[in-house]
């Protein structure tokens, strides 16, 4: 691997094929604004309608979809400033930028509702103290363009944050069109852009239980991703 670039709080590393870039967090307390999260219920059981309503794991290769994307946003819009102000070029042309790992603490779930035969999908990222979850890989984008500009606060202690939840002068349709990546209408509600909204838009709040371990950052090369050194 050929490191391009070396910051506190992340680093890129450009692969040998020269068409892959991975971004890779780091993975210290101090960087993230994340805690361990556990949903409510992870067993298929059904209520007295015949409804589930429980939690599993997401896929990996769902997850790796939303780090893509969340690469590709970071390296646009943080990596290539951060190389241009240390003067950093790079000779390749790289067409594939992967975030190695969420922040610590940040998970991916699937949410299971429903007709148990069918239940809808939904996909979340949970973890930040500030956010109840995020919806989709555009709606952590600006959240975690923050958390690698160094989490910056107002004077009110809440995050300098442009995401629709924090800053919420911008719906999330507003914004994903801005970025050009709006997607009205999706099967998989979990992968939609929404409206957003503050801390409370979601449906209900996010219930915490501590946990009795996290997810080691070396797990995230078990989907093809480079070392952490």
């Amino acid at each position: 691997m050929e490191t391009l670039i070396r910051t506190p709080r992340y680093w890129a590393d450009l692969h040998p094929n020269k068409k892959t870039v991975y971004i890779i967090p780091s993975q210290d307390e101090q960087f993230t604004d994340a805690v361990p999260f556990e949903p409510p219920n992870r067993q298929p059981n059904r209520d007295a309608q015949g409804f589930v309503n429980y939690y599993e794991d997401a896929a990996p290769e769902k997850e790796k979809f939303w780090r893509e994307k969340i690469g590709k946003y970071l390296w646009d819009h943080v990596v290539k400033e951060d190389m241009r102000k240390k003067g950093v070029r790079v000779t390749a042309s790289p067409d594939t930028f992967i975030l190695a790992a969420f922040p610590k603490h940040y998970k991916l779930w699937i949410h299971r509702k429903g007709d148990p035969a069918d239940p809808r999908r939904d996909h979340y990222l949970y973890g930040s103290r500030y956010v109840d979850r995020f919806r989709s890989p555009a709606e952590f984008f600006f959240h975690m363009r923050w958390i690698l500009e160094g989490m910056p606060l107002k004077p009110n202690g809440r995050p300098d944050c442009k995401c629709c939840y924090c800053d919420g002068s911008r719906t999330q349709g507003e914004i994903s069109h801005e970025l050009g990546v709006y997607t009205p209408h999706r099967k998989d509600h979990g992968g939609g852009d929404g409206k957003g909204g503050g801390k409370d838009g979601g449906k209900g709040t996010k219930p915490r239980a501590p946990i009795l371990t996290t997810i080691p950052f070396k797990d995230y090369t078990k989907t093809n991703l480079p070392p952490s050194s």
